[in-house]
């Protein structure tokens, strides 16, 4: 399906940027694919209609802000009475197909081709604690069209240590370390949005040797705004340098330093956050990870995903081409998307080249 979604999106980016002669009107708004949008968590934690009628990626706002592809993260909380259980994980996966299935907009997991009109739908896991248990469960959820998993959330756990916990003296753990081959041995990757910076280094040369890009589904540079949640520029080249991408977040207080609510962050903040972000990892290699309804506080501008023509507009303007916004708003997301490793397990370890992309 993601080869086709490639296709159609580039045939309906160009429609929809086809020049008109003489035409003082702005361009239409460009097909979206977003790698983090958190309604799943509102509508099984929060009690949120499955129809999606409010908040922040209401299906009418998606619809208006041109979104042609949409990553709905299963985050379980490492804050659960008890701890996490990958029975968490199972209820809110079907609370994914619960939300997929209450709105036509939205193609089902299985599909197989991408259509102009409606949004295709894409799965992670945030915060996969709960699978130190057994890391062999997660394969199903690959099978079931998880495409990234983030070891960490909040907390450290037994897999790894998290950017806002405590230091606990390791990053990824040897079970971890042992998971992060299993998931790219099946053709997944791993999300680093969340994983501390020893974790992060721990994961590079795991990720060179398979071949694999690092994915940054929701994480901005902490040259500009100094949170722990954020991306330090040798980490932004080495996502570029694996072919990776970073997911441009909107929330204020990861676009600028102490921000405490949305009206502290501008929409030329967000972009300053993109120009360094392109700096540091490549045009091919920034992408959009919103963080809508992940009980964010956007920046002033970006308060829905009504606004993304805003945030195409205003890129336009300091002179970004067509070319390179195809790129960030929807070509580099679908580019790690449609990620496949060729891996094998020989006497225990991986073997793995490296996937067409």
């Amino acid at each position: 399906m993601l080869r086709a979604l490639q296709a159609a999106g580039l045939a309906l980016i160009s429609a929809l940027l086809a020049p008109e002669a003489q035409s003082a009107e702005p361009p239409p708004p460009l097909m979206v694919v977003d790698l983090h949008v958190d309604v799943p968590w509102q509508v099984y934690g929060n009690n949120r209609a499955p129809t999606l009628r409010e908040g922040q990626a209401r299906v009418d706002a998606l619809r208006a802000g041109g979104y042609g592809g949409v990553t709905f993260p299963i985050y379980i909380s490492d804050k659960t009475p008890g701890g996490p259980t990958i029975d968490d994980a199972e209820k809110i996966y079907k609370t994914v197909t619960t939300i997929i299935a209450s709105s036509p907009v939205f193609l089902p997991l299985d599909a197989r081709f991408a259509e102009e009109g409606r949004i295709s739908s894409f799965l992670a896991i945030e915060g996969a604690g709960a699978f130190a248990a057994d890391i062999t469960a997660m394969d199903r959820f690959i099978e079931r069209g998880v495409r990234f998993v983030g070891l960490a959330h909040a907390r450290n756990n037994k897999l790894a240590s998290a950017a806002t916990d405590v230091k606990p003296g390791y990053g990824l753990t040897d079970l971890g370390k042992q998971l992060v081959t299993r998931i790219y041995a099946k053709g997944a990757l791993i999300d680093v949005s969340h994983l501390s910076d020893e974790g992060f280094a721990d994961l590079v040369p795991i990720a060179e040797a398979h071949g694999a890009p690092i994915v940054a589904t929701h994480s901005n540079a902490r040259a500009i705004c100094n949170a722990p949640r954020n991306l330090t520029d040798d980490q932004l080249r080495a996502i570029g340098r694996t072919g990776g991408v970073a997911g441009l977040n909107f929330h204020a207080p990861f676009v600028v330093t102490g921000a405490k609510g949305p009206k502290e962050a501008k929409l030329a903040d967000v972009v300053k956050q993109f120009e360094h972000m392109v700096a540091m990892a490549g045009i091919d290699h920034v992408a959009i990870g919103s963080d809508f309804d992940g009980d964010i506080d956007p920046a002033e501008g970006l308060e829905d995903a009504s606004r993304l023509p805003v945030l195409a507009a205003e890129l336009r303007r300091r002179g970004r081409t067509d070319e390179e916004l195809r790129k960030v708003f929807s070509l580099n997301a679908l580019r790690v998307l449609s990620w496949r490793g060729k891996c094998s397990v020989v006497d225990g370890k991986a073997r793995c080249a490296p996937a067409k992309q």
